[in-house]
């Protein structure tokens, strides 16, 4: 495996070096994985830990720049009301892993098993592009597995998530085992109940379609209702009808349709609403 490897210390630098193809990495968990098994064969990598940023903003949303880890993050005291994403990334592999591994690399490999990725669907992130620095939702950033909307020149500078405030939330990752495993289906729900009534719903899945799914039409079938089962169980069987899953070596496509249904009647069953 022989590669040429580049450390700009500038955004410009790092911009350049990936117009002319070289293929970036932080922690690398993700990239020299796929080296070693002969996936991607880059001629240049470019290592951007070397580029001073930010680790993290916490004062309007949290800003998670690039080079920060999932340990940066978890120990971050600013970071802790986000509830949701501190579950969600205990859950990202080994601490190991962690440690290496950042958030914005997650994003960028845009894979819909992505544990981070599902977090930014829940918290209506957006994504900041350098070096123009143009922000773009992440509904619209992420195209399908392994494509985002990215020129040649542009990479992800940071992504900024939207607080959560007044929430009751709920994550569950199903796999064939407890820990370091990528997900067969994942469920993260967000909902905010005044008086008894459903006021905002976000409902977000992994694994079960080309892209995290979040059917925004079904969420507002939530809006202005009491918590009932029945309630949940009617709307799990659509999400069930919805999703489009794909038959691999972890799962088939219909034991990810019913684990879809049953994540979410599992989910309100375990929000105590």
């Amino acid at each position: 495996m022989k590669f040429n490897y580049a450390a700009p210390v500038t955004l410009e630098e790092l911009s350049e070096l990936k117009k002319g193809g070289g293929k970036l990495f932080s922690g690398g968990t993700d990239l020299f994985v796929k080296m070693r098994a002969g996936v991607l064969k880059p001629d240049l990598v470019v290592d951007t830990k070397k580029v001073e940023t930010p680790k993290l903003e916490c004062d309007k949303g949290l800003r998670i720049y690039m080079n920060t880890t999932y340990t940066d993050i978890l120990k971050s005291g600013c970071a802790r009301k986000y509830s949701l994403l501190m579950k969600i990334l205990l859950e990202v592999g080994s601490p190991q892993i962690r440690n290496r591994g950042t958030p914005v690399g997650n994003l960028g490999n845009a894979s819909p098993a992505g544990d981070f990725l599902l977090s930014t669907y829940v918290y209506d992130s957006k994504v900041i592009v350098g070096p123009s620095m143009r922000e773009v939702p992440v509904k619209n950033f992420v195209k399908g597995p392994g494509k985002v909307d990215l020129s040649d020149e542009e990479f992800i500078y940071a992504v900024i998530l939207e607080p959560l405030e007044g929430y009751t939330t709920y994550y569950e990752k199903v796999g064939r085992r407890n820990s370091m495993v990528i997900s067969i289906a994942s469920i993260a729900v967000a909902l905010k109940i005044e008086s008894g009534v459903i006021e905002d719903a976000r409902i977000a899945y992994g694994s079960v379609g080309p892209t995290v799914v979040r059917f925004t039409d079904l969420e507002e079938k939530l809006i202005g209702e009491r918590p009932k089962k029945e309630l949940f169980e009617s709307l799990a069987m659509e999400y069930s009808d919805r999703v489009k899953p794909i038959t691999d070596v972890r799962a088939s496509a219909e034991y990810r349709k019913k684990l879809t249904g049953n994540l979410l009647i599992k989910a309100y069953l375990n929000m105590n609403l």
